[in-house]
């Protein structure tokens, strides 16, 4: 932070500037329908930090052309509209609206300024033009996207993404393009960028609860098999990028009225969490000793997920949650890995979830791994559902997944996962924590996080130093090339044996890099922290950017906010909170600038940035 005499003086001279009122809206409006992944829209808003948006109903009576004229932008998820609506929208752009569309009603083609050709491209690719604004600091290799793009022909737009038919071959369509329309701004997107997000993370909904890949049980990664993954982009994080590629976008809209606050991904200023399981199995308490200590030693935590309770005693227990170690369950519905149903498993749920609570006091659990990874891809109603699990996990209290896993051995597929190692990336396509969500209604309540490394993935292979390599290839590229993920190790203590030195060697080099080593339940903790948080009262006078965070969570880590650093050709000078000058950092994120503030969870702050022309 500057913090020369001058600039020190100047920020109070700016405190008592006379700023516009507040709005009392959100800048950005999200406006969804039933189907089509529609509200999923909100998880990548809050994923991107931008918690400050709100969601209606396209046709809600209250959403008209004044209504919108209300919000900076507009966010219009795959919907057909009437000729009312698209009279509304047009209207609302050609005014000075900005406007960002997934797979837009062809009736829009006129505001984003391009022309139907004819035809749908299927699970195709893409290309970010990274000379673009809205592209720059993206990967330029090609991404993959799942569902169909519509084939435009450009006639007063700009394409700033290519549309490819594989890795390789381009085609003439654009997958992006931006328009000027009257006063506004259009950007269109050809696809439905939710369900290629969606379908990217949680894998091909039309696989659900099929055996795929020829490892006995119905698990996740069967959703994952033939060709679903292209294992050669899984160090990209190839969702995760287009969903950055929308966040630049809303940052691009956004210079037309004000700069917007958002959050960082992790605590504080961190570029990458750690969080450590162990699968109890059938172990004994005295077996997990060992392990254990080693662990709280290098100053790390670890989730425990017992399978049976009879091996351990209450004291065990409880001496190790008093020392920060979390204890869950890891059900087991083995018997059924062939079919597993919805019934049966919800009643293994509760059965396990009820013998923690009486032998060992633990009034809820929160987080989950699955014995075998049993996956139940069917519903109350026996209709295959990608999200039944998550449904079920929520149905018992249960607020993060770990069932997605790197776990393709044996496979009559061979390694569809992806490559091995160093170069072993997230096959989902993304190293960040969303919530599940289903086609047809709103998000569960239940956070996916990818088990990315794997012990029995490697020790199947008897390759200790692929187990490590695999974590610090994860590790250095968040840390190095912003290809950001949390990492997931899985440390079974019967395989202890095989795990020791690999695993040690991810708990030194995370305190050689500062990355703290958490349990599931501190991570969930904090991503519940962050999603919570808000931003209100935003409000811009040309030289001074007012708002205010709400927080109601504690965590003992801090949230970052970013604040766009320049902005209509003036840069930040100072920062308040609450009346007090605040330190930052600048940094460079994904091509973009950025002051960076951490915040104290759990509180109310009044932020006051000021802006000078340099």
């Amino acid at each position: 932070m500057r913090r020369a005499y001058a600039i020190f003086l100047l920020s109070f001279f700016f405190a008592g500037f006379v700023r516009a009122e507040p709005d009392p809206n959100d800048p950005i409006l999200v406006l969804v329908a039933d189907g089509n992944f529609g509200f999923f829209t909100g998880e990548i808003l809050k994923t991107e930090g931008f918690n400050e948006f709100q969601m209606d109903s396209i046709s809600d009576p209250k959403v008209s052309l004044s209504y919108l004229k209300k919000f900076d932008i507009v966010i219009l998820t795959e919907n057909p509209v009437t000729a009312k609506q698209q009279e509304m929208i047009s209207g609302y752009v050609k005014g000075g609206g900005c406007l960002i569309a997934f797979r837009p009603d062809k009736k829009l083609s006129e505001v984003f300024g391009i022309s139907y050709a004819g035809g749908t491209l299927e699970n195709g690719y893409i290309s970010i033009d990274s000379s673009t604004e809205i592209g720059k600091g993206l990967v330029t290799e090609t991404l993959q996207f799942h569902g169909a793009a519509d084939k435009y022909v450009l006639k007063k737009s700009r394409k700033i993404v290519s549309l490819y038919e594989d890795a390789r071959r381009s085609t003439v369509y654009p997958a992006v393009v931006v328009n000027e329309y009257g006063k506004g701004h259009a950007m269109a997107f050809s696809y439905n960028l939710n369900q290629s997000i969606v379908c990217t993370r949680q894998g091909n909904y039309l696989l659900a609860g099929w055996e795929m890949d020829g490892v006995t049980g119905i698990r996740a990664i069967d959703m994952f098999a033939n060709g679903w993954v292209d294992g050669s982009k899984n160090i990209l994080n190839q969702a995760d990028e287009q969903m950055r590629l929308l966040a630049h976008a809303i940052e691009k809209m956004s210079g037309y009225s004000k700069p917007l606050p958002r959050f960082w991904y992790f605590p504080d200023t961190l570029k990458c969490i750690v969080a450590l399981t162990n699968d109890g199995e059938d172990s004994k308490e005295k077996e997990f000793e060992s392990q254990f200590e080693a662990v709280d030693a290098k100053g790390a935590k670890m989730t425990l997920y017992v399978k049976e309770v009879d091996l351990i005693s209450n004291t065990w227990i409880n001496r190790w949650i008093y020392r920060g170690f979390e204890i869950s369950v890891h059900p087991d519905d083995t018997k059924q890995a062939t079919n597993p149903d919805w019934r049966t498993m919800d009643s293994v749920y509760k059965t396990l979830i009820n013998k923690l609570k009486s032998k060992y006091g633990i009034a809820a659990v929160h987080t989950v791994t699955n014995h075998w990874f049993v996956w139940c891809g069917k519903n109350a109603n026996g209709t295959r559902d990608f999200t039944a699990q998550a449904r079920i996990e929520e149905k018992n209290g249960i607020e993060l997944d770990c069932n997605y896993a790197h776990s393709d051995n044996h496979s009559n597929q061979g390694h569809f996962l992806g490559p091995q190692g160093t170069n072993q990336g997230n096959y989902t396509g993304s190293g960040l924590i969303m919530k599940f969500t289903g086609m047809h209604g709103k998000p569960v309540n239940v956070y996916q996080q990818l088990n990315n490394v794997y012990d029995q993935q490697y020790m199947e292979q008897k390759d200790p130093e692929g187990f490590y390599n695999c974590f610090k290839g994860l590790m250095d590229r968040s840390l190095n090339n912003e290809v950001y993920s949390f990492i997931s190790i899985k440390a079974h203590n019967n395989e202890y044996s095989f795990s020791k030195i690999p695993l040690m060697k991810m708990l030194d080099y995370s305190n050689r890099k500062g990355v703290p080593v958490w349990t599931e339940m501190e991570l969930l903790e904090f991503l519940k922290t962050r999603d919570e948080a808000s931003f209100t009262n935003i409000s811009w006078s040309g030289t001074q950017l007012s708002f205010i965070i709400k927080s109601s969570l504690n965590h003992g880590k801090a949230l970052t906010c970013l604040i766009p650093y320049g902005f209509q050709g003036k840069r930040i000078v100072t920062v308040m909170n609450n009346g007090v000058i605040q330190s930052y950092q600048v940094k460079q994120i994904k091509g973009y600038e950025y002051a960076l503030v951490k915040i104290k969870p759990g509180t109310k702050n009044e932020m006051l940035v000021n802006y000078y022309l340099h």
